[in-house]
Formats: C-alpha cells, sequence, structure tokens
C-alpha cells in the first residue's frame, strides 16, 4: 500500500522519462557488454594466433631434423654426398624457428606461464642443438659411411629424446590452440544471447511505456472529457479525481472542486 501513493506522487513528466529512458539503458547495457566482449575476443583472436604460429614451427623444427637424418640414412645408401646438404640446411632453418617460437613464448601476457614455456623450450634448444652438431660434423665429404653409421647409431636416442621433447611441446600448444577455439565460440555464443535480450529487453520496456502511456494518460484524459461533459450538461462527475500527484491528477481535482462549486451555487440559487 505504500509503494501505489508513492508512485503516485511522482510527476508525470518523470514517470514518462523513467519509462522511455528504459531501452536506452538496455542499449548502454549492452553497448558495455559488446565492448567488453570484444576486448576479450581480441585476447583470445590474439592468442590463438600465437599458439596457431608455435605448432607450425614446431612442426617444421621436427620436420628439419627428420630430414637431416634422412639424408644422411640416404648417404649410406647411395654414397652421394649431395645427401648430406639437409644436415646443413637444417640448422639455419631451426635456428630461425626457434628464435621465432621464443619470440612467440615471450609475448605471452601471464608471466608464470611464460617462463613456464621459455624453460621448456631452452630444454628443448640444448636437445635439438647438440643433435644439429652432431649431424653438422657428418656433414662433409671427408665423412666415411662408416662413421656416418656409428655417430646415426649414437644420435639416435639424442634425436628421439629432441623429437619427443617436440612432439609433447607441440601437443601443449594444441590444446591451448583448441581451448582458444572454444573461448572465441563461447564469447560469440554470449554476444547471440545479450543480442536476443537487449532486443526483448527493448520490447518489453516499450511495450511498458506504451501501457503506462494508455493507462496514466490517455485513460485519464478520456475520463476527464467524460467528466467535463457531465458538468456542461449539468451532472455529477462520473469518475472520481485519482490521487497522482502530476498534472492530470491536479487537473481532475481542479474539476472536482469546480464541480461543487458550480453544485453549491445551483442549491443557493
Amino acid at each position: 500500500m505504500f509503494r501505489i501513493p508513492l508512485w503516485h506522487r511522482i510527476p508525470l513528466r518523470v514517470q514518462g522519462l523513467i519509462f522511455n529512458s528504459l531501452p536506452l539503458i538496455a542499449v548502454l547495457i549492452t553497448a558495455a557488454f559488446a565492448y567488453f566482449s570484444n576486448l576479450q575476443r581480441e585476447r583470445a583472436e590474439l592468442s590463438l594466433n600465437r599458439h596457431f604460429e608455435m605448432v607450425e614451427n614446431l612442426v617444421d623444427i621436427h620436420t628439419a631434423l627428420l630430414s637431416a637424418e634422412a639424408g644422411q640414412r640416404g648417404y649410406l645408401l647411395t654414397h652421394d654426398s649431395t645427401l648430406l646438404q639437409p644436415a646443413i640446411a637444417a640448422r639455419n632453418v631451426v635456428q630461425q624457428k626457434l628464435t621465432r617460437v621464443r619470440t612467440l613464448m615471450e609475448s605471452i601476457p601471464k608471466e608464470s606461464r611464460r617462463v613456464e614455456k621459455l624453460a621448456r623450450l631452452d630444454a628443448v634448444q640444448v636437445q635439438v642443438n647438440g643433435e644439429l652438431d652432431s649431424l653438422s660434423s657428418l656433414s662433409t665429404t671427408n665423412a666415411t659411411p662408416a662413421d656416418v653409421s656409428t655417430q646415426i647409431l649414437k644420435n639416435q636416442p639424442l634425436l628421439e629424446s629432441a623429437g619427443q621433447q617436440l612432439t609433447d611441446l607441440r601437443a601443449n600448444e594444441q590444446r591451448l590452440l583448441s581451448k582458444r577455439i572454444d573461448e572465441i565460440r563461447s564469447v560469440r555464443q554470449r554476444d547471440y544471447l545479450l543480442i536476443f535480450l537487449s532486443v526483448f529487453v527493448g520490447l518489453v520496456s516499450r511495450a511498458v511505456a506504451l501501457y503506462f502511456f494508455h493507462r496514466r494518460v490517455v485513460r485519464r484524459v478520456r475520463q476527464l472529457t467524460e467528466n467535463v461533459r457531465s458538468l456542461r450538461d449539468g451532472a455529477s462527475l462520473v469518475h472520481e479525481p485519482s490521487d497522482h500527484a502530476d498534472d492530470i491528477g491536479e487537473l481532475e481535482r481542479e474539476l472536482a472542486r469546480a464541480s461543487e462549486f458550480l453544485s453549491e451555487r445551483r442549491i443557493s440559487s
């Protein structure tokens, strides 16, 4: 019983501003959520590109090492010294790729994750450099097939260890890549839901505003018109004045006082 009189004491113009501002509030809230969603999606896309590029570079490193070893094995079968050239080329390719991976890891915003990944990359780089040194030492025309065969057997555990570390590091980046894709999908779904909610709130608020306008303005003006006609015909008012403190309510009460005044004059005359 307290809220209704309190609401009735609010001026009509203020009530109209409240109802008409609801769609604007919905738009502003939607804009704020859209802004933060765009920031989150931008961070996720940057992380996605970083993980994708790291996976590509790690695959290239592993491929270069395998190509160098395959060249040496081919040399054992064919005694063609040109097959040793992939081992020489692998050093430049691998170093470039490792440098790029390190640069990407250094751009990770979260410090704990950045330090962890760089530590893993350091361990991988030690293994890879050791394998490259072994391959490069045999990539000369003075190396005999027996030397190459012995060194390949000696380096096999080192190559497998380096390959396994590269595989583990690549698998971890692929998992993070999938996670970032899921995050972007989640943000997109949330944006769609937010758009639906904003449209729903806008429609509901407009419906409430129309109902308010009809009930608080159109209906009461119609009642005033009926009261004026009744007053003109010399009859009593059809509708009692309301307790609203707005302009229409004041007009209703003035009309009631005018009706009382005219009734008193008729009685006195």
